[in-house]
């Protein structure tokens, strides 16, 4: 009786995860974080990418994310808002590739613990990247335009968001992890300043993009 839903559910996470492994302003905002800070800071990160990608099904479903498309001015707004934390962001890690290390600290030094602050900082840089990106607004609103049934029960609403909220956290918690590994992060510290320097000029890059987006 639920095969048709079951098919439809299996197409939803088939599209979704094609975009979300696709990279993007959230995928290199969390690889800095990782490579940055100890391994918690980007798996937070993740998970606040993953909320954000919940609130976004969830407008989806009550027809706001279509709504929102709409509204050209709102829209523009989150457009630009997202541009401007992202070449903020961006421009924060130009000028940390541009300062000096330490001499005297030894290069195999582990980073500082995180403080609760630096979790929540990282947490919010998840969910508020992932929020302002016009173009998760785009692609819910032509998934359920295109694949979700008309009135399906209320269990598949409830599904629909679980497995994208699961499926955001996992994949990016495990890009979190990757760079979080001892070895990437000696690697990291030893080269700090050009790394910085590239996230920096991308993420400066794919917000100066979203910004000139019509």
């Amino acid at each position: 009786m639920h095969q048709p839903y079951v098919q439809i559910l299996l197409q939803i996470a088939a599209v979704y995860l094609v975009a979300t492994i696709s990279p993007g302003p959230n995928f290199f905002m969390i690889t800095q974080l990782s490579l940055a800070g100890r391994r918690g800071l980007g798996a937070v990160s993740a998970l606040g990418v993953g909320t954000a990608s919940a609130i976004w099904v969830a407008l989806a479903m009550l027809g706001l994310a279509t709504v929102l498309q709409k509204i050209d001015w709102l829209y523009n707004g989150i457009r630009i808002a997202g541009a401007l934390y992202l070449i903020y962001f961006g421009i924060k890690l130009l000028r940390a590739s541009m300062q000096r290390d330490d001499a005297s600290a030894p290069v195999t030094a582990p980073p500082p613990e995180a403080t609760p602050q630096a979790y929540f900082r990282a947490w919010r840089s998840g969910l508020f990247t992932c929020l302002t990106n016009p173009k998760s607004c785009a692609f819910w609103t032509s998934v359920f335009a295109t694949m979700f049934p008309p009135h399906p029960p209320v269990w598949f609403y409830g599904v629909v968001l679980a497995m994208i909220a699961t499926m955001s956290v996992s994949w990016y918690g495990s890009v979190a992890l990757m760079f979080a590994t001892e070895r990437t992060q000696r690697g990291y510290r030893r080269l700090r300043r050009p790394i910085d320097g590239v996230c920096g000029a991308v993420l400066v890059g794919l917000g100066a993009k979203l910004a000139a987006d019509s």
